[in-house]
This record gives C-alpha cells, structure tokens and sequence, in this order.
C-alpha cells in the first residue's frame, strides 16, 4: 500500500469513533470488501477529516491520485471522493455527543451546517439559557420527538 494512502486511512481510523491507533492498523484487512462499513463517525467528523485529507493532499498527493491537485477545490473535490468511496459509516448523534452544558459553541463543534440549521429549526421559539440549551431539549431533538413548547 503506498505510504501516502496509508496515512490518510490510518488518519480516518483515528477519526472514527473507534479512535484506531495506528499500531491495530496493521490488523485490519483493507482487502476485505467494504472494510470501512465496521467503523463511525458523525457527520462533523467526517467534514474534519474531508478538511484533513484536502490539506495533506497538498504534498501527499502521491499514491492516492494520479497527478497533483493544483487547487484548493480540486482537492477538496478528491477529498470528498475519497470519503464517499471509503469514509465511515456515519451515525446519528446521540445526548453523549455532547457536554452537560451545552454551549452554542459545543453544539457547533459537533454538529455539522445541516444539522444545526435543522436544530435551529426545531429550537425556534423554545426558551433558552443565554450561552446555550437545556439538555432536555437537545435530548428531545436528538430522539427526533417533536418540540411541545
């Protein structure tokens, strides 16, 4: 496996939920079919890594494309490719993705645009704390119950 993929893959593992070190790489059969289907993510994660893998395309291009990426697009381009052919599975997000107290600032750490803007959707009206929500609500959300506020 060229030296270059192998970071990259060793790189998404850790990323995952399973958090893979990259010593139990090696025990992973990257042959196998559908291989990256065993491991997680959320959403977010996945849009770091995407960011990640564009990033270290810049000079470690070799072995993952055929010729060097000369743009920011393109290599996010290749990025998301990459994450489509061979990313984690991603999974919903659950009341232990977040702290106690969840700050605005944590549910944007956490939540991809997507998710927060369909969070802001459901939280409209709602009563909140001044740097954040109740838990109870994001719990509410999270088990895709509706808003009886």
């Amino acid at each position: 496996m060229p030296e270059n993929l192998k970071k990259a893959l060793e790189m998404m593992l850790f990323m995952s939920d399973q958090q893979v070190l990259w010593t139990e790489c090696k025990k992973i059969n990257f042959k196998k079919k559908d291989w990256f289907k065993e491991y997680t993510w959320t959403e977010k994660r996945e849009e770091q890594y995407i960011q990640w893998l564009s990033d270290f395309l810049k000079k470690n291009w070799q072995g993952m494309i055929d010729t060097k990426p000369t743009s920011k697009k393109l290599r996010d381009k290749v990025s998301e490719e990459f994450v489509s052919n061979y990313g984690c599975v991603i999974r919903e997000l659950n009341i232990k993705d977040f702290t106690p107290t969840v700050s605005w600032d944590h549910l944007d750490e956490v939540m991809s645009k997507r998710e927060r803007e369909s969070f802001n959707k459901w939280m409209f009206g709602q009563t909140t704390p001044l740097h954040g929500v109740y838990k109870w609500d994001l719990e509410t959300y999270l088990a895709h119950r509706p808003n009886l506020d």
